[in-house]
């Protein structure tokens, strides 16, 4: 991981350039939700890829039931500050939860997402800069740090994973689709590489630039691989083959599972629209959709319906509406 001191130098070098220093910085934060139990710098600056033009990120803990979910910017130090406030009893379940190796495995597009926010604020938080904070708070600060990192490339292993499938589902019939999926799986595996060798910064943007700091050759070269997308078909064709063959020497670096269990829910705004013999019609918002018998799609009649097992456990008509956008696909953590 980044080094407090390392942390310290980057955000000291950046404030230094507009003739500021810390406790300028600190002194932005406002106390109208109450006092900081604890301050954490982060982002980009911290982790030394930020440009001239990248904001500072300060992540404030206080005790309090009432917070803005929005950051409160500022621009008196000469470069933007962005100040985020968080409950100290809602980032502790967060924390908690990530201890007990809480997972999305069986949930839908906006539990997913609810818990990548989750995730990336912790990964900010704890593995930031601490700024100020009483004894007990940094403490607990610095005994998560470790299961944050290991989280993270828990996140980044299962979104391989995700993206690789949804590449095998798309191959025949959308191929320029499967490429970029694969072309996503490939980054998300190097950002898990790079993040298990301490490049903890949560953000795919930086991928490039952690993969260079670590100095490995052949990963930048994979990279700039991986994002050389195709624009035709037959160049899909092309890419899936040589970026394929890539990504599954990656997948066995990270060992990866080639059979993950995966849970299938239904997209959001999923209709299903009946007509006279037999025939039905599953859409998003009636803007896209496929037909098919109406007795394989009756277990869409329950709302609530959700289906889990292994990937190769998947039916036909699991595997058409996947292909089609219409069921979202989720990893349980724990296979992979």
């Amino acid at each position: 991981m980044t080094p407090p001191d390392e942390m310290a130098r980057h955000l000291g070098a950046r404030l230094a350039a507009h003739g500021k220093s810390i406790d300028d910085l600190v002194a932005e934060v406002d106390t109208s939700f109450g006092e900081p139990v604890l301050m954490s710098a982060a982002g980009s600056v911290v982790h030394g890829f930020g440009t001239p033009m990248s904001d500072i990120d300060v992540h404030v803990v206080v005790d309090s039931s009432t917070v803005t979910g929005l950051p409160i910017t500022s621009f008196t130090l000469g470069v933007a500050v962005d100040v985020n406030y968080i409950r100290a009893d809602s980032i502790r379940r967060a924390a908690d939860a990530l201890g007990d190796h809480e997972a999305p495995k069986a949930h839908g597009r906006s539990a997913w997402r609810d818990y990548r926010r989750k995730l990336a604020q912790l990964n900010r938080l704890i593995l930031g800069h601490p700024l100020r904070g009483g004894r007990h708070w940094l403490d607990w600060q610095r005994d998560r740090r470790q299961p944050v990192a290991d989280a993270t490339v828990r996140w980044w292993r299962a979104e391989a994973v995700r993206y690789r499938l949804a590449c095998e589902l798309l191959r025949e019939t959308r191929p320029l689709a499967a490429a970029e999926r694969l072309g996503r799986a490939g980054i998300a595996g190097l950002d898990a590489l790079a993040t298990a060798r301490g490049e903890i910064c949560f953000g795919q943007k930086w991928v490039g630039a952690k993969l260079e700091r670590l100095g490995d050759p052949e990963l930048t070269a994979l990279y700039e691989r991986f994002l050389d997308l195709p624009v035709n078909a037959a160049g899909a064709r092309t890419y899936l083959r040589e970026a394929g063959s890539l990504f599954a020497e990656l997948a066995a670096r990270l060992e990866l599972p080639p059979d993950p269990e995966v849970c299938l829910t239904p997209a959001a705004g999923l209709e299903t629209w009946r007509s006279h013999g037999g025939r039905a019609l599953v859409h998003r918002w009636a803007l896209r959709g496929v037909e098919t018998p109406t007795r394989d799609v009756e277990f869409l009649d329950d709302p609530a319906w959700s289906w889990t097992g292994r990937s190769e456990e998947m039916t036909e008509t699991h595997r058409l509406l996947a292909e089609e956008d219409l069921l979202w696909l989720s990893i349980d953590w724990s296979t992979v």
